[in-house]
């Protein structure tokens, strides 16, 4: 989920940058931008994000992808986290992977899998897999126990399952599974809705210690400031004009903001009006929830500049300073939460400051918010 979150921020941030840009620490290689390839040589751990994303090349260890179409065309000998519209993994993936998507298909998994989309196809696994979509396709082999949840369940000829079998469905009766596939005595059947309902008396109430809640707190902030220092390490001119207009012009990005996320949430409506629009309805889901996600953390980061600088404190030109006044905003941000209704309002106002920002940067210039030419001393 953090990995995930981190790409998301630099997915949305991708369409400024004109050229892919790359970031190489040790042996692990971040890269970001309209369309990004990696065809080598050989890294540890690799971080993409883009509208296209493409791994060509060896991935030694972790392999963290976002795009709306990613592929994997390699292999990658440790685990793979990916999202997106479409995702194939045509290559052997040496431990886990936990992949989401609309459209999701997937080779050799070594380790254990978990999938998520409308349509998954899954191949051989070599650990557990559970897989949850509206049409799940199985056609290799799975080493341990299965777990499928969804509306339509097929299974190719070379589909096995070595363990117990077990599948949700809204339609019980509609699920036909082959004794090819696994014995009539390892196979368990379920009633999606009436599973639903058993496991709710398990999970309530809740109960959370202070601690663990203050543990959550700090550790949200933390990513927030990861976020924001990795996009800053990525595009520091871009992040740097973020800020500076952001903080110029805060009611007119705001104001931004509520145009753009207004016209995203009601295209959504619209394309379901069209039918034939609606196949694009995820695509608009999916970039509405991660311009909220970049609003956020962009905001987040505004605030702490903006407060750090009306104290009169220079801005910091180093990484780790600016690192601070990213979770010094997340902090603060997230005590806004705390203050009924307020708070809310205060947040979403954050929020807006972020989208309109960075809509300011992909839209035309003078659509919404005018960007300024104003003079740059770092991000």
């Amino acid at each position: 989920m953090k990995s995930v979150m981190i790409l998301a921020l630099c997915l949305v941030s991708a369409p400024a940058l004109a050229e892919p840009s790359v970031l190489t620490i040790g042996n692990d290689r971040y890269e970001a931008g309209e369309s990004v390839r990696f065809d080598g040589p050989a890294v540890t751990d690799l971080f993409m994000a883009g509208n296209r994303v493409d791994v060509a090349g060896p991935v030694e260890g972790t392999a963290h992808l976002a795009g709306r179409r990613v592929s994997v065309d390699s292999d990658v000998a440790g685990d793979l986290f990916a999202a997106g519209y479409s995702v194939t993994v045509d290559g052997t993936v040496g431990g886990d992977a936990s992949v989401s998507g609309f459209d999701v298909t997937l080779g050799t998994v070594t380790g254990n899998l978990r999938a998520a989309g409308s349509e998954v196809t899954v191949g051989a696994v070599g650990g557990y897999a559970l897989v949850t979509g509206a049409d799940i396709t199985l056609q290799g082999a799975i080493a341990g126990d299965a777990i499928l949840v969804g509306d339509e369940i097929q299974f190719g000829p070379q589909a096995r399952v070595a363990g117990a079998l077990t599948v949700y469905a809204a339609d019980p009766a509609s699920v036909s599974v082959p004794e090819t596939v696994a014995p009539a005595s390892r196979v368990k059947i379920e009633n999606l809705k009436n599973s639903e309902e058993a496991h709710l008396p398990r999970m309530m109430p809740v109960r959370l210690s202070f601690w663990r809640i203050a543990g959550s707190f700090l550790t949200g902030v933390l990513i927030s400031g990861l976020i924001a220092a990795l996009v800053i390490a990525v595009a520091p001119k871009a992040v740097q004009s973020w800020r500076e207009l952001a903080l110029a012009h805060p009611g007119h990005a705001i104001w931004s903001g509520f145009l753009v996320t207004s016209a995203l949430a009601g295209s959504g409506f619209v394309l379901m009006l069209t039918i034939i629009g609606a196949f694009l309805l995820p695509v608009t889901l999916t970039i509405t929830v991660l311009a909220i996600l970049a609003g956020y953390a962009l905001g987040s980061y505004v605030l702490g500049v903006g407060i750090w600088l009306a104290l009169g404190r220079p801005m910091p030109d180093h990484l780790p300073g600016k690192f601070g006044l990213a979770c010094l905003g997340a902090f603060l941000a997230g005590l806004a939460w705390l203050v009924p209704v307020a708070g809310w309002f205060f947040v979403l106002g954050l929020t807006l400051l972020g989208i309109g920002t960075l809509a300011a940067f992909v839209l035309p210039d003078g659509w919404l918010l005018r960007r300024d030419n104003t003079a740059r001393s770092g991000a």
